[in-house]
């Protein structure tokens, strides 16, 4: 339901690292217990179109640092 996602990254390393930097930049995020090299993506449905653009934005400059 809504907008629950998961990115896949290569080692739980990696992953925290973006999360890390997400966080950051104001984007609160997290790994699955059971899957730590994934992050999970899960905002709430009152999310509107501009704020999922700028959610967007800021996970993908965090993946290309």
């Amino acid at each position: 339901m809504g907008l629950l996602m998961a990115l896949e990254f290569e080692s739980f390393e990696e992953n925290k690292r973006i999360i890390d930097t997400c966080i950051a930049n104001g984007v609160l995020t997290d790994w699955f217990l059971f899957a730590p090299h994934c992050m999970r993506i899960a905002p709430p449905l009152t999310i509107t179109t501009e704020e999922i653009k700028e959610a967007c934005a800021i996970i993908l400059r965090s993946i290309e640092n």
